[in-house]
């Protein structure tokens, strides 16, 4: 799929939080497997199970529905009906935190930032075109399970937006990567909307009308104290993870934006290493030099772009552009939308 602006999570290690490993046991129990049959089917340690801090090898939740899916043989939809009953803490404190946000948006976007938390190698993206926005999922277990941990995310968040974000307009649709794993009308009734299968991606559609929808209890002030919680756990993550090389990589590009220098040169200077092993060292953790730029770019812009008084020239330069055609060219590649656009989107939410 063609993609403007994505916001990501971080792939990391081989692990998931141990909520959505405790909220898929749970949810089999409820179904009639025993412990013992889980255990069978997984590598699962049960003592880590009264771990509230755990982190399990990421296979065992796709493992148990492998194990789930054979006992039912999709005569019901099970992937929707455990989104159904699933607490909102299997999502590891990223609901409690998304329900302060100002707009849907901002909602996602924070929820996408982070997801690295539920799992290492869950890849979240926030995708902005024209007219609508995709919130996709994927995670390289899904083959595993043909999708089913999919569902319940898929059906997790979309109860989310509901239920805790107060945004009752359901999606445009929604997508999955996998056909029907029980009745296609389960889908259709639990997501309030068209659904469709076998697509390139499992994504929320939402149109970006939607997204720009005020969240109930917003709180700026509260919202920006928790996303700079979730940075610190998320720099802690990664700390544990990434190379010392890629850290200082990173701090350098920091350092640099905040100086609005977005310079190659400049920026390995800082980070005391060749351009040549900078990207060496960003290709090891399966990015690139010239992305992560990007990425500091557009965080900065789009701070920018929240004050209505800094004129998109004065950003422009500000972010190291040689003009502000150039900078608008470059946000509509990121985005879809172009500054102007993005700066009224955001303040009618508000």
């Amino acid at each position: 799929m063609s993609r403007n602006r994505t916001f990501h999570a971080k792939k990391l290690g081989k692990s998931s939080h141990i909520t959505i490993a405790t909220t898929t046991v749970a949810f089999a129990l409820a179904q009639g497997m025993s412990i013992a049959e889980i255990e069978a089917a997984t590598d699962l340690n049960r003592e880590a199970l009264g771990d509230p801090d755990a982190r399990l090898n990421d296979r065992i939740p796709h493992q148990i529905w492998v194990a789930l899916a054979k006992r039912t043989q999709n005569e019901v939809a099970l992937g929707i009906e455990a989104a159904r009953a699933a607490p909102f803490t299997a999502l590891g404190g990223l609901a409690h935190g998304a329900q302060y946000a100002p707009t849907l948006y901002d909602a996602l976007r924070f929820l996408t930032r982070n997801g690295s938390i539920l799992a290492d190698r869950l890849e979240f993206e926030l995708v902005s075109r024209p007219n609508e926005t995709f919130l996709s999922g994927r995670h390289p277990n899904d083959e595993i399970d043909q999708g089913r941990m999919a569902e319940v995310g898929a059906g997790l968040l979309a109860r989310l937006v509901r239920e805790i974000l107060g945004v009752t307009t359901p999606p445009s649709r929604v997508e999955f990567a996998f056909e029907p794993l029980g009745p296609a009308e389960a889908y259709s009734t639990f997501f309030r909307c068209p659904v469709i299968f076998e697509r390139d991606q499992s994504a929320l559609v939402y149109s970006n009308e939607t997204m720009s929808k005020s969240i109930q209890s917003a709180d700026p002030t509260l919202f920006s104290y928790i996303e700079e919680h979730f940075r610190m756990t998320m720099r802690q993550m990664e700390a544990k993870q990434f190379s010392p090389q890629f850290m200082q990589l990173r701090e350098a590009i920091a350092d640099s934006a905040a100086c609005g220098d977005y310079r190659i040169s400049a920026i390995c200077r800082r980070a005391r290493m060749s351009p040549r092993t900078a990207q060496r060292v960003t290709a090891a953790q399966d990015t690139t030099l010239q992305a992560m730029i990007a990425d500091a770019r557009l965080s900065a812009s789009e701070a920018l772009l929240a004050d209505p008084t800094v004129p998109i020239e004065r950003i422009a330069t500000l972010l190291g552009y040689s003009d502000d055609r150039a900078f608008r060219r470059a946000f509509n590649r990121w985005t879809g939308a172009s500054p102007s656009a993005f700066r009224r989107s955001r303040q009618s939410g508000k």
